[in-house]
């Protein structure tokens, strides 16, 4: 049973092995009831072959201009010039650069008698404003000759909303004529007007920020990534990259908000250390006062630590750094990106903090769907990538996502997909994308986009990971595919001081380690006095967003980058 913000999950248990042979009964899918469908396209909760979740009608009306800004609507304080009084209307905007409208909301209305000025360029609307005199704050989009050279027409941008404002120099003065005359793409402007016609008549407008003319063409999603990275800040002031991070933001607040009601504590850790992994040369070396230092690839260790000081569950959230060569041809790979660490004690089984995450996975999705703005959001990136479809989670008979083992998946590739598959070596790229695509097309395997597969070889997985006692060679271990992706990696730690020194003593998935060395006493004291049963997991939080969303590559929902080849902005 876990807890959501808002009430219970309760989770029938499976077997006690917790995998999904091909004997079992044909998955079920989950029920609406716990996660209904919004209507923007975004999570699809199937059941059976149901039909993804269609985009929905237009957010908002649009109508055709000269430039290339879709209309939709944007609210704006306003004073109505009948009743001597400030408030809030429901207005018209646009969506820049073809991005989709989001609907909008109204501010507070004052009654004071004064007009409000917009503290920021976002959350406002012009609907029913016919008449008012509004104050706001916007981002010029392009500024255009309207019927005579005494007139411009400026397309504005509110955050993912625009709207237009109609500059007449002869009815207004001649200073505030030369600033609307001289203003560049991308400046910030404060505007005064009448609204009539959906637009606003400029009255007053003064220049916030001048931005320098002849800027790169980084507004529009017709340019390749490269380039759009290469001038990160005015590519994420698109609606669709600017709704990436927004989401990005709203997920790790999802999965704070999940952990935090299940008894979770947020823990900071070291990401300088001393003890690395022999063996694994994915490691950047830091100087550091005349010592060796490394910076983390995870906070594993130091996890357990914490759960050896009786936190029982813990989790963090943060950058870990990886020297991963491929990165500089991967769209999966960076050499900074942005993890989730967590680690739980247990009572009886290891699946039991696979259920956890699998929880904490539905609970995000679905709130991602559900809560406005979010579901808004996710629509306008959704519109903007063709490539993008509505994410499916199917259930199996025990109300779970669907999970297999290792050697299973391996039969699936082989015998079901054709694919040439050595049950001694770990998934490729190409085949988790295969097997991706194979469980949503199945209804056997639940039509859905995100599964777990278990039972790893020992060799494959970490020195300290608990091998399976029910199956030689095997281990308590397990990955979470999302989107054809592996997103999240985990497993059961052994908790015995004497078994984990021998593990590394016997060099199972590398070479051979010296428990005794001093760089690993402070990790080892930890289990020396007493380690309880626990399991924890890695899960990658640009991938997570990048499955979720349908994205090719990973560095769409990285603000800022870093692999091989990049080191700027």
């Amino acid at each position: 049973m876990f807890h959501s913000p808002h009430g219970t999950v309760q989770r029938t248990a499976g077997p006690e092995s917790g995998s999904r042979s091909k004997d079992h009964e044909p998955p079920k899918t989950i029920p609406s009831e716990p996660l209904p469908l919004a209507p923007a396209g975004g999570v699809c909760l199937s059941k059976k072959r149901k039909t993804p979740a269609s985009p929905p009608t237009a957010l908002a009306s649009r109508s055709t201009t000269s430039s290339s800004l879709a209309y939709a609507s944007v609210a704006i304080v306003v004073v109505d010039t009948a009743p001597a009084r400030t408030k809030a209307l429901p207005g018209q905007s646009i969506a820049t650069d073809s991005d989709p409208p989001i609907p909008t909301r109204a501010m507070p209305s004052s009654e004071n008698g004064a007009a409000m000025t917009a503290k920021s360029m976002d959350g406002f609307t012009l609907d029913g404003c016919k008449g008012s005199t509004v104050t706001f704050d916007a981002r010029v989009n392009s500024v255009l000759e309207a019927n005579s050279p005494e007139q411009r027409l400026l397309e504005l941008r509110l955050g993912e909303r625009a709207l237009q404002a109609f500059v007449d120099a002869t009815a207004i003065p001649e200073a505030v004529w030369n600033r609307a005359r001289d203003l560049t793409p991308e400046s910030i402007i404060r505007v005064t007007g009448h609204v009539q016609s959906g637009r606003v008549c400029v009255t007053n407008l003064d220049v916030i920020a001048y931005a320098s003319p002849n800027l790169p063409p980084c507004r529009s999603h017709s340019l390749g990534l490269e380039a759009r990275l290469s001038h990160r800040i005015l590519d994420v002031r698109r609606a669709a990259s600017g709704a990436m991070f927004k989401l990005h933001s709203a997920m790790c607040q999802l999965i704070v908000e999940f952990l935090c009601s299940n008894g979770f504590h947020w823990i900071h850790t070291p990401r300088i250390i001393t003890a690395t992994i022999p063996g694994d040369n994915e490691y950047f070396h830091l100087p550091y006062f005349g010592k060796d230092a490394w910076l983390a690839q995870s906070s594993q260790h130091h996890k357990q630590m914490a759960l050896s000081m009786d936190m029982q569950r813990v989790f963090e959230i943060g950058p870990v750094f990886r020297a991963e060569v491929k990165s500089s041809k991967s769209m999966r790979h960076m050499t900074e990106f942005t993890v989730l660490d967590i680690a739980m004690t247990f009572e009886d089984d290891y699946h039991e903090v696979v259920d956890l995450v699998e929880s904490m996975l539905l609970f995000v999705f679905g709130a991602l769907q559900e809560r406005r703005p979010y579901g808004q959001l996710v629509q306008v990136v959704k519109d903007v990538y063709p490539g993008a479809r509505p994410f499916r989670i199917g259930l199996d008979e025990h109300g779970k996502v669907p999970r297999v083992t290792f050697l299973e998946a391996k039969r699936i590739l082989r015998e079901e997909l054709g694919l040439e598959s050595d049950d001694g070596k770990n998934f490729t790229d190409q085949e988790e994308a295969a097997l991706g695509r194979h469980f949503l097309e199945s209804s056997r395997l639940g039509n859905t986009d995100v599964f777990t597969i278990e039972r790893y070889p020992a060799s494959m997985r970490q020195f300290n990971s608990q091998a399976s006692p029910d199956a030689p060679g095997l281990s308590n271990t397990w990955d979470t595919i999302v989107g054809g992706r592996e997103v999240c990696s985990g497993s059961q730690r052994i908790n015995s001081y004497d078994e984990l020194r021998e593990a590394m003593r016997a060099g199972i998935c590398g070479p051979p380690m010296d428990p005794d060395a001093d760089k690993w006493q402070p990790y080892l004291a930890a289990f020396k006095t007493g380690m309880p049963r626990h399991g924890g997991c890695g899960l990658g939080v640009n991938r997570l967003l990048q499955g979720f969303l349908g994205l090719d590559d990973v560095r769409e929902v990285t603000l800022f980058p870093r692999d091989v080849n990049t080191l700027t902005p």
